[in-house]
């Protein structure tokens, strides 16, 4: 059975692995499922309609599955959190579950929260994401797979990271941040592509210049977007970042930071 220290509450109902460990002065509510190897450390606080999966390690002063902080908050519906495997939540990290009847937050696997980062109601936040101290995602953001949010970087309300983005510290965007690119700044639009990152998991070198490129068209030729996108169709080889990176600027209700001066700002 579970490892629970005798200091912990765990409410009736909590379903709980076999190989879990729930430490000193931990709260674990009613309705959350932990699975196989999750070790809560001490103090952490875990409740609402909130399903955590394998192999998390969870550090003390953590709140994890607390309401959303949103004048929509309807508490007598169920609203949920969904935490994959092998994810580090670290000191006073907060996660929060879905504002709406129904609606989740949706965490991924394999990424690191480190203190004080929050996560707010119904964001995705994808695999492998670093959310360095301090980050912030606003309510129904998005961050892709393998993006990295630096020190004190917050992201608007509806905003999306892009795969394999860095975001430098301090930064704030209202608007969304193209996939392999590296950014800074407030509405910055990209200094450099994410070569290290990208290399790292096992793009090809054609693939990272074909970025590079992609970086030249938005910093020397200052388009609009839709001429942005569509030079880099022209004259950019259609490998597969290329075609991830067009998708995600066509697909982008908020704007993406790629275009011209008019359209950076705001």
């Amino acid at each position: 059975m579970a490892k629970i220290h005798p200091t912990a509450v765990v409410e009736d109902g909590a379903v709980l692995a076999e190989s879990c460990e729930i430490g000193p002065l931990c709260f674990v509510g009613k309705n959350v499922t932990i699975g196989e190897g999750t070790k809560l450390i001490a103090q952490a606080h875990i409740t609402g309609y909130t399903t955590i999966g394998k192999n998390n390690t969870i550090y003390p002063f953590a709140s994890i599955g607390c309401d959303a902080q949103d004048h929509a908050l309807d508490l007598s519906t169920k609203r949920y959190l969904e935490i994959g495997d092998d994810n580090i939540f670290r000191e006073h990290t907060a996660i929060h579950t879905g504002t709406m009847a129904d609606t989740k937050t949706v965490i991924g696997s394999h990424c690191m929260f480190m203190n004080c980062s929050h996560v707010a109601h119904n964001c995705t936040i994808g695999s492998n994401v670093i959310m360095v101290n301090g980050s912030v995602v606003g309510g129904y953001g998005q961050v892709h797979d393998r993006a990295i949010l630096s020190g004190l970087v917050a992201i608007h309300q509806f905003c999306r990271v892009g795969k394999m983005a860095m975001v430098a510290g301090g930064s704030v965007f209202s608007k969304d941040v193209p996939p392999f690119m590296i950014c800074e700044g407030r509405n910055g639009t990209p200094i450099a592509v994410n070569r290290v990152g990208m290399k790292r998991a096992g793009y090809q070198l054609n693939e990272i210049n074909a970025m590079r490129d992609i970086l030249r068209i938005i910093a020397f030729d200052r388009l609009s977007i839709p001429n942005t996108l569509a030079k880099i169709k022209a004259e950019i080889e259609p490998c597969e970042p290329v075609k991830e990176f067009i998708e995600f600027c066509e697909n982008s209700k908020r704007g993406v930071l790629i275009g011209g001066e008019s359209e950076r700002r705001g």
